[in-house]
């Protein structure tokens, strides 16, 4: 099954995505801010990551940056 990380501080869209994308068969993991999101892609090695760009704290081109750092999983930003 196909693991999809879903990176992004607004939980609303965390629980939409979520259902959207398990009811079409993926596997999901949420993060809700890009440091929990780091500690995630490296525990579960997700075969992509959506990732929000406007985050508190820690940017969604930062994390993307650090991303690229362990991984060449496909990355979507979500704007």
């Amino acid at each position: 099954m196909t693991h999809i990380l879903i990176i992004d501080d607004d939980v609303d869209i965390l629980r939409m995505l979520k259902l959207a994308l398990t009811g079409n068969g993926f596997d999901v993991t949420m993060a809700a801010s890009g440091l929990d999101g780091l500690r995630r892609a490296y525990e579960i090695h997700p075969d992509a990551i959506i990732l929000d760009v406007m985050m508190p704290m820690h940017d969604g081109f930062e994390i993307c940056r650090r991303l690229r750092e362990m991984t060449e999983v496909p990355i979507i930003f979500l704007t």
